[in-house]
């Protein structure tokens, strides 16, 4: 009795068995696969890493990377002279939703340099980010036309007696035309006035 129902079983048995000697043969291949495939990239990263520790004075090449809105972005090598045009045409140029407006295709590249493409809404966003930083950087600056003693004195080292040369001078010479006529008034060197640059406008 017991031999006939093994009689019965032993194919389904045997496939079984069959099937998982395959099942394990084929893994074994795949990881071999699979972790020959990392040494060679393992490899390559590491050749890719040494020729990019070598100087653009010892090839004559640097190495770029642009992102962003580009067909092809990566990590391109070209001449030491290259410029920004030609690692857009090296990557297979731009897409069609690349903001070229703000792009300076004539601008020199330099070694380990990085290149973001951005796209129209990007870029607008950016201006608006810039445009309002230039604002608050314009308000908090104080007019030398406009001010009077005591808001001139806000500006960093201009005490009473700077002040009043200001409106001395303003009064007898009429506006400021630039920032630079602060260097006719006296105790007004090129050293200070360069240091009040930023904190004053006309």
């Amino acid at each position: 009795m017991i031999k006939e129902r093994l009689k019965k079983f032993l194919p389904l048995i045997l496939a079984t068995l069959v099937t998982v000697f395959v099942l394990v043969i084929y893994f074994s291949q795949s990881n071999n696969e699979q972790a020959d495939a990392w040494e060679e990239n393992e490899s390559a990263f590491q050749q890719a890493t040494e020729d990019s520790e070598k100087t653009t004075e010892e090839t004559g090449k640097i190495i770029v990377d642009i992102k962003g809105e580009i067909n092809k972005p990566g990590v391109y090598e070209l001449e030491g002279d290259a410029r920004v045009k030609e690692v857009i045409l090296e990557a297979g140029g731009l897409t069609k939703q690349a903001e070229k407006k703000q792009l300076n295709l004539a601008e020199k590249l330099q070694d380990q340099q990085m290149i973001y493409i951005p796209n129209k809404e990007e870029a607008e966003e950016m201006e608006i980010d810039g445009d309002k930083e230039a604002e608050d950087n314009n308000k908090d600056m104080i007019d030398i036309n406009a001010a009077d003693i005591n808001e001139l004195q806000e500006i960093s080292g201009v005490g009473p007696a700077k002040a009043q040369a200001i409106v001395d001078y303003r009064e007898e010479n009429g506006a400021f035309e630039s920032v630079d006529e602060l260097n006719e008034i006296s105790g007004f060197g090129e050293k200070t006035v360069e240091k009040l640059r930023d904190s004053i406008k006309i």
